[in-house]
């Protein structure tokens, strides 16, 4: 078996990785790795397979271990962007010649800083951690790139994760676009520099970057950007004129009408028509709109003390498919689901308008009627489209026990000004030392990454935490356990940065004479004093809490240094 699985991995088509693979699995003993592996490449072989082969030859204390270096450093070649080849045609392919990496256009952080480096490593590690969204979004913001030395983690993060994407593809630099071009695994980075022309960009970017150009130019000329889609359209593939349909949000006007209309009529793909008919319902003056709205009316109805009731229509119109509204059901009852979509499509301003009733009450008059669960799912899926600020009070009402509800919240307190949002934070910092809890977690989720409090609003919370903390021992009871450790945290992102020194002082107890002599001059960034002494102390927890506040301090630094 072994010589006739070693002929075939030598000339059939077995790709390198898996040889090394059947030789680490069956036993190198078992089965040998083939002797075109073992044998010296010409003179002019790439290079990656002059360093495998010197990996395989060297001297090592067994085969298996010649076969492990092998292995790491097959590895690495393909995190770097080699591509294993085929064994009889070479054994390791290279890609064909790319052009050289362009001049990077943003200064990279934390080049000079190993303690920044090392942090800012250390929390690429975890793409679930707020703080990492905090790290991206800050660099973006303050006109910086990632390191060249993370940019291979950084790259292979946001393979894992798609919703890390939009933070991490500003701050990957030119660099880090070419190397995304090397790897198939990490194209969604690839596309052309930053200096490019829009009209370049538009032609030869990836898909995302000619999104975000389009927002860019919908945000400042909302004509142009249009009419740069319409006329592409014919050329694009769903998978693509979905994305860049969707972009049509960003400056939407009823000027976008027309083509709006014209995709929801005729478009070849199901998901670009609903995702016309969905922007077109954020239009109460369309056509389009008017006719959702009218059918909405005709099933309301008002009796004699001016209580409103709700009875959907027996059966679906056959127009409403023309609308973007689906007349069978793929589970439960058509009535029900048929209402559900008329609500989402119908615009948000109609119903406080036609029922004379702000969100919250509306949402307490659909737990009144039969349709409740229908009523409030479609405003949901609206709110989705639609995150109209002004349903914030009620979507705790409303969105109990949904998953969506946190972006649905997040998308609507973007839309608020900062002195809106300042002043919510304020309300709720108001509301006194047994709401703490529930405010600090509430502006945790209000602010944008990257974003902290106005200074007076941070020294305010830190007051109210460090009187709860050094408060009675009723009050000390809800900062005990997990939760307390939780909440520092967020304090320690959302603060302003001058107030996390004070922050610190709160878990930090003063270190032995004999350590302190030994500590850094550095008091604010020394691990020596970083133990915790609440109830809640947890080796674990301390290390967070260090390295949020540590990893902002450094950071800022770093960004204010001209």
């Amino acid at each position: 078996m072994s010589t006739h699985a070693n002929t075939h991995i030598a000339t059939g088509n077995t790709a390198l990785w898996l040889a090394l693979q059947q030789s680490a699995q069956v036993g190198v003993e078992r089965l040998p790795l083939p002797p075109a592996l073992l044998a010296a490449p010409p003179a002019d072989a790439p290079a990656t397979r002059q360093m495998l082969h010197r990996a395989l030859v060297a001297p090592a204390a067994s085969r298996a271990e010649a076969l492990l270096r092998a292995a790491a450093v097959a590895t690495v070649l393909a995190r770097a962007g080699g591509q294993p080849g085929r064994v009889d045609a070479g054994l390791v392919a290279v890609l064909p010649p790319v052009a050289a990496v362009s001049a990077e256009t943003r200064p990279a952080c934390a080049d000079t800083d190993a303690r920044l480096q090392a942090l800012m490593a250390t929390t690429l590690q975890d793409a679930e951690s707020p703080l990492l969204t905090l790290l991206l979004a800050r660099l973006e913001q303050g006109g910086h790139r990632l390191p060249h030395a993370l940019l291979v983690a950084a790259l292979e993060l946001g393979r894992q994760s798609v919703a890390l994407r939009r933070w991490l593809l500003p701050v990957l630099g030119e660099r880090g676009r070419w190397l995304a071009g090397l790897n198939p695994a990490w194209r969604y980075a690839s596309g052309v520099e930053e200096t490019a022309s829009p009209e370049q960009v538009w032609q030869e970017g990836s898909i995302d970057q000619r999104v975000a150009l389009l927002q860019r130019e919908r945000d400042s000329d909302p004509a142009p950007a249009r009419e740069r889609l319409q006329a592409s359209l014919k050329e694009l593939p769903a998978k693509e004129r979905l994305p860049l349909v969707q972009a049509l949000g960003t400056g939407l006007g009823m000027d976008d009408e027309p083509l709006l209309a014209q995709l929801l009529a005729s478009d070849r793909s199901k998901e670009v028509r609903e995702a016309a008919a969905r922007l077109l319902s954020r239009l109460p003056g369309s056509s389009h709109s008017q006719r959702i709205s009218g059918w909405m009316r005709d099933c309301l109805h008002q009796d004699g003390k001016g209580r409103w009731t709700l009875e959907p229509l027996e059966e679906g119109l056959p127009e409403w498919e023309q609308h973007g509204i689906s007349l069978k059901p793929s589970s439960g009852g058509a009535k029900a689901w048929q209402l559900q979509q008329l609500v989402a499509l119908t615009p948000l301003s109609f119903w406080p308008q036609t029922l004379g009733m702000v969100p919250l009450e509306l949402v307490r008059w659909a737990s009144r009627t039969d349709w409740k669960a229908d009523l409030h799912q479609g405003w949901l899926t609206a709110l989705q489209q639609d995150p109209d600020p002004q349903w914030l009070d009620a979507l705790p009402l409303l969105s109990r026990r949904w998953w969506g509800s946190t972006s649905i919240e997040q998308a609507m307190l973007a839309r608020l000004t900062p002195a809106q949002r300042e002043a919510l934070c304020q309300s709720l910092l108001d509301k006194g030392e047994a709401s703490l809890p529930q405010a600090i977690e509430r502006i945790a989720t209000m602010l944008p990454p990257g974003a902290s409090l106005a200074p007076h609003l941070s020294a305010q919370l830190l007051d109210a935490v460090s009187a709860a903390l050094h408060g009675p021992a009723k009050v000390r009871g809800d900062w005990q356990g997990h939760q307390g450790g939780s909440l520092l945290l967020a304090c320690a992102r959302v603060l302003d940065v001058a107030d996390l020194p004070r922050l610190a002082q709160l878990w930090r107890v003063p270190a032995p004479p004999d350590a302190a002599a030994a500590a850094s001059a550095d008091a604010e960034t020394s691990t020596a004093v970083s133990t915790l002494s609440h109830p809640w102390d947890s080796p674990r927890m301390a290390e967070a809490l260090e390295r949020t506040v540590h990893l902002r301090t450094l950071l800022e630094a770093t960004l204010r240094t001209p």
